[in-house]
């Protein structure tokens, strides 16, 4: 054992792994261990402390170092078949566990664990039979070996000998066990999950209701059976059991109270939950319930959308847990996440100061750098980030979003696939990828890297598909790809047209556009299948005809949607289209009471406004712009390109299409259109010119390629 004093670093770090202070126990740690390679008990605390903080991958080399010492070897094996077996490698578990056997053979809790993690893998289930025998064999009285026999039976398919198992133990616990005992509500319990598991619904729904009558504050029988309701979707029914098993206990420590919020919650009473959890962080005593309770709190008012009172509920979570627990850097991380979503940038940084996670500091302030759009900065500090935390996908990512406002593209492209490398769940780095290769044509490897995923496409990523295909091949590949696409997501049908129209649009005169929503106009589609198809038939109608049919489908369809602001935009897109501009601003603003600062309707309005106020259509396009971006849409961009085109003399217009790049960073023609913006108040040329290349890179047209030459030659 190494020896300490009060100053040593092998102590500190010990300290606070204790304290619960992990994460800022790791870079301590990898100095140490860089200092003493072979030092068993430093190899054994880092491989812990990954574990701890999520990375189980990581621990196994330096646990595995770890356990060539006989000191060590024990609860270094431990924690190494923990890792493998929550990785669902139940051989090299079982394995890791006879290892420890084989020197401690009496260790009967390694056994049952042995045990445990045979009967979960079908190529030992024999062996896990053979060990509860061993087990009995020792301990006859070791009931807990009874779990591992029934979990054997079961997959080896044999239903009826882990039934007589689960008799047997029933017989014994009943003869053997006080009332008390709580293997008895663990055995009710499981009676009821068997037969559920069994197929007999009805004979499940018998064993609950006895179960919850007879334990109604058993934990496992109250959670087992919240979770077997919620499964049933019978919401009430698991809130009664809920709160009589709340009711009945009292004490703070039940958790019952967090289940019964949970429930409400579920069953969209907000307000009785929000009142639940408030009443318990009054009442609770004890400091580790009040945290638990202001935690589940603040994550309620998250979710319901309030990050004002999340936040300021998350501080008091956090006061009152450095009270008990001492310092914890997760929540102080994640309350200064809220701050800067609030805006509350010096805040965040103050709360940064605090910080002993290095890579928590970098994070936070390279967002609160990004925020403020000092982009170059805030690339430097989640570079930063990411080397300190290399499994953290976010760092990559927002890393990689910085670097695209920056106009480094093959930086912004490499970071989004760090971040998929890491963990391809956590961002939309997939997506914003692959939007990259789209504005430069890469149509093909668009394509592959987002049907590379071992995850179900979301809908976004399917349409993005949607996208490119119609891009690169014309209307017939697009309207095959959405008939497929609607037979998974028959309510976005209308989307889709849409989306294929905008896309094949974007080949072409819109002759092409036409033709993809032409065949459905006249359906019968419900409306929110309906209006989406009519608005792009609305602008894509190339000729007096067309128009025609459009306009003999926006009456009626406005009258059967009069409170839709999609039908309320169809009229306006017609009325514009015939030169009524009162008329169609009319309609856009109509449009606009039903759905509040809406980009794309806004766009729309500084587009008929232009002409005659330029100010005050600057000022709807900037108002636009300050909504939260998403990945938007083709739609969307050009309604912006067409209002901003006829402002580019306006004061003010090169500030709203640096804006609407920094919103929409692969569109090519906004990088033209600022460049030309720059050009003409005689700018300095450089960075003209990097603004010419991003433009040509995004496909924006030989007008670009023009401008570029131009410039260059001059230089």
């Amino acid at each position: 054992m190494m020896s300490c004093t009060p100053t040593d670093p092998v102590q500190d770090v010990r300290n606070q792994i204790a304290a619960g202070e992990v994460r800022a126990a790791l870079e301590p740690l990898r100095r140490l261990i860089k200092e003493s390679p072979d030092a068993m008990e430093l190899l054994f605390l880092y491989g812990q402390a990954l574990i701890k903080t999520g990375q189980p991958g990581l621990a196994e080399w330096p646990l595995r170092k770890a356990r060539t010492d006989p000191e060590w070897f024990v609860p270094a094996s431990m924690l190494i078949a923990n890792v493998e077996q929550a990785g669902g490698n139940a051989e090299n578990a079982a394995a890791t566990y006879a290892d420890i056997l084989a020197l401690h053979p009496d260790n009967m809790d390694v056994r049952i664990k042995r045990a445990n993690v045979m009967a979960r893998s079908p190529r030992l289930l024999h062996e896990a039979l053979a060990e509860v025998d061993r087990i009995l064999e020792i301990d006859p009285m070791q009931l807990s070996a009874f779990k591992p026999r029934i979990l054997a039976y079961l997959g080896l398919n044999q239903p009826e000998d882990a039934a007589r198992v689960l008799e047997e133990l029933g017989e014994r616990i009943e003869a053997e066990q006080p009332e008390e005992d709580p293997i008895r509500g663990w055995h009710c319990a499981t009676m009821a999950i068997f037969a559920d598991d069994s197929g007999e619904e009805e004979l499940a729904r018998e064993r609950w209701s006895a179960c919850t009558e007879r334990y109604p504050t058993h934990p496992n029988v109250v959670g087992k059976a919240v979770e077997f309701y919620r499964e049933k979707q019978e919401l009430e029914t698991a809130l009664k059991v809920a709160r009589v098993a709340f009711e009945v206990e009292t004490a703070e420590g039940s958790g019952y109270r967090l289940v019964m919020a949970g429930l409400l919650q579920a069953l969209d009473r907000s307000e009785e939950a929000e009142a639940l959890l408030i009443e318990g962080a009054e009442l609770a005593d004890r400091s580790i319930t009040r945290s638990a309770i202001l935690l589940a709190l603040a994550e309620h008012y998250k979710t319901v959308g309030n990050l004002a009172a999340a936040a300021d509920t998350l501080e008091r979570a956090l006061a009152v847990a450095q009270e008990f627990a001492g310092a914890q850097p997760d929540l102080l991380f994640a309350l200064a996440d809220l701050r800067i979503q609030l805006g509350q940038l010096d805040h965040a940084l103050v709360l940064a100061s605090k910080m002993t996670v290095a890579a928590h500091r970098a994070l936070v302030r390279g967002a609160v750098a990004h925020d403020q759009k000092e982009y170059a900065k805030a690339v430097r500090l989640y570079d930063e980030a990411t080397r300190l935390w290399p499994e953290n996908p976010f760092a990559p990512f927002y890393g990689a979003k910085a670097a695209l406002a920056l106009g480094q593209i093959d930086r912004a492209f490499e970071g989004f696939l760090l971040s998929i490398r890491v963990n391809e769940n956590a961002t939309d780095a997939r997506l914003h990828a692959a939007q990259i290769l789209l504005a430069e044509g890469r149509f093909s490897t668009a394509l592959e890297i987002l049907a590379t995923t071992r995850m179900t496409p979301s809908i976004v990523s399917t349409l993005l598909g949607l996208e490119v295909t119609a891009q690169s091949r014309g209307s017939q590949a697009a309207l095959k790809f959405a008939d497929r696409f609607s037979q998974q997501h028959p309510d976005q049908f209308g989307q889709a047209i849409a989306i294929a129209a905008e896309s094949v649009g974007m080949r072409g005169d819109g002759q092409e556009a036409w033709s993809v929503v032409q065949p459905f106009l006249a359906l019968g589609f419900p409306a929110h299948n309906h209006l989406p198809i009519l608005l792009a038939a609305a602008d894509w109608a190339r000729n007096e005809e067309q128009m025609a049919i459009v306009e003999s489908l926006v009456g009626p369809a406005a009258e059967a949607n009069p409170d839709s602001a999609i039908a309320k935009l169809i009229e306006g897109v017609v009325f514009e289209r015939s030169g009524k501009s009162h008329e169609a601003e009319e309609r856009y603003r109509a449009a606009l009471e039903i759905e509040t600062n809406a980009p794309s309707t806004l766009f729309r309005i500084a587009g008929v406004l232009a002409p005659r106020d330029p100010s005050g259509a600057i000022e709807l396009l900037s108002l636009g712009l300050e909504e939260p971006a998403g990945l938007e849409s083709a739609m969307q961009a050009r309604v912006f390109l067409a209002a901003a085109t006829q402002l580019l003399d306006s004061r003010g217009i090169e500030t709203i299409l640096e804006s609407a790049l920094e919103r929409m960073p692969t569109n090519g023609s906004i990088a033209y259109r600022l460049a030309s913006v720059m050009e003409a108040r005689v700018a300095e040329p450089a960075p003209i010119l990097r603004m010419l290349r991003r433009a040509i890179r995004f496909q924006a047209g030989p007008q670009a390629v023009e401008l570029y030459a131009s410039l260059a030659a001059k230089r």
